[in-house]
């Protein structure tokens, strides 16, 4: 029974991380994935650190609750974080282009579910695909 069960952990984390590579649409040059022993899955992608559908505990742990709220309608435009910003995304999608990274294969996506972490002063386009609702929190 315990070989079955290892046997199932360990390809429930390869088909994470396989599904972490299709969804970004990078090669493994382009991105850092770990799988934590929760099963929890974080890309680095640019330099944008990415938890994919973050666990409620994990959500609590930040306190995301508290976090201001913001919400935007499908949209593109260019933007600078000011400082370095943790965003909850409760709906929607994103694609990002990060500056210096130009090419179409480069843009990622990001949307419900998913914690993400902008460093200070990178600079974007950020794509509203579908109407986005997000906490976020700004470091001091």
């Amino acid at each position: 029974m315990g070989n079955h069960f290892l046997t199932l952990s360990l390809l429930l984390v390869t088909v994470c991380v396989c599904v972490s590579f299709i969804t970004t649409k990078l090669n493994p040059k382009e991105a850092i994935v770990s799988v934590s022993s929760d099963s929890e899955i974080r890309t680095e992608i640019h330099g944008v650190k990415i938890l994919r559908q973050a666990s409620d505990t994990k959500l609590a742990q930040l306190g995301v609750a508290s976090w201001p709220k913001w919400e935007g309608a499908p949209s593109k435009f260019p933007w600078e974080f000011k400082k370095t910003e943790t965003i909850y995304f409760v709906e929607g999608k994103v694609k990002v282009n990060v500056d210096g990274f130009d090419e179409e294969e480069e843009t990622f996506e990001i949307g419900k579910g998913d914690v993400v972490v902008f460093p200070k002063d990178m600079k974007v386009v950020w794509e509203i695909t579908e109407a986005v609702k997000k906490h976020y929190s700004l470091e001091e």
